[in-house]
C-alpha cells in the first residue's frame, strides 16, 4: 500500500471492500475482506510472476510476456516506480499486435448450419466408445459405450470389455429393445 500512497494513489476502505484508483480516477484494483483482512479480488487463477530486470533495462514487449500478458495500463504502473528494480523502456502500446493476447481474446464463431433436428425419439442415436482405461474396472471393462438419443438428449451408458464389432453390436441390440419397450418407438 505504501509504494501505491507515495505514487498518489488513492486508496479507499469501507466495511467490506478496498478499492485503488490511480489519479485519473481508473480503478486498478480492488479487495473484499474476508475475516480480518483484505484479499485482491483476481479475475483469474494467479501464479508467481517474475522477471529480472536490474542489470539492464527491458522493453515493454518482453515484459508483457514474462508477466503473464499483463495490459499496458497495468505495466505504465509498474513502469512509474510501484517496482523497485523494474527497468521498462520502449513504445508503451501493444495496438493489438501481441499474437498469444489475440488468440486469447479471440472468440468462437457461432455454428450458422441449422441441420436437421430429430422430430421423434429414436429417430436417431448418437454412439461413442471410450477407452481403454489405464486401469480395469470391476467388472473386468476397460472400455464404455455411450448411446444419446438425438431428440431427447437421454444418454445410457453400457460398459465394454473389449470394442470389438461383436461387444459393441451386443450392446446396441439389447439398447434397442429396451429402448423399444420403454418408449413404444422402434429404432430408425
Amino acid at each position: 500500500m505504501s509504494k501505491l500512497i507515495a505514487k498518489d494513489a488513492d486508496v479507499n476502505f469501507n466495511k467490506n471492500r478496498a478499492v485503488i484508483k490511480l489519479q485519473t480516477g481508473e480503478q486498478v484494483m480492488s479487495a473484499t475482506k474476508i475475516g480480518e483482512l483484505f484479499v485482491l479480488d483476481m479475475d483469474r487463477k494467479t501464479s508467481a510472476l517474475v522477471t529480472q530486470s536490474k542489470r539492464k533495462s527491458v522493453t515493454f514487449d518482453i515484459c508483457h510476456h514474462q508477466l503473464a500478458h499483463t495490459g499496458a495500463e497495468k505495466l505504465k504502473m509498474i513502469m512509474h516506480g510501484l517496482v523497485d528494480g523494474l527497468n521498462i523502456h520502449g513504445d508503451l502500446k501493444l495496438d493489438g499486435q501481441c499474437k498469444d493476447c489475440i488468440f486469447g481474446k479471440h472468440t468462437m464463431h457461432l455454428y450458422t448450419n441449422k441441420g436437421d433436428r430429430e422430430k421423434e425419439v429414436l429417430e436417431r442415436i448418437h454412439i461413442d466408445i471410450w477407452g481403454p482405461a489405464q486401469t480395469q474396472s470391476a467388472g473386468e471393462s476397460l472400455y464404455f459405450m455411450m448411446i444419446v438419443n438425438g431428440f431427447s438428449s437421454y444418454k445410457s451408458v453400457a460398459f465394454l470389455s473389449t470394442k470389438s464389432a461383436d461387444a459393441t453390436l451386443k450392446v446396441l441390440k439389447a439398447y434397442q429393445i429396451e429402448a423399444k419397450y420403454q418408449t413404444g418407438h422402434k429404432l430408425k
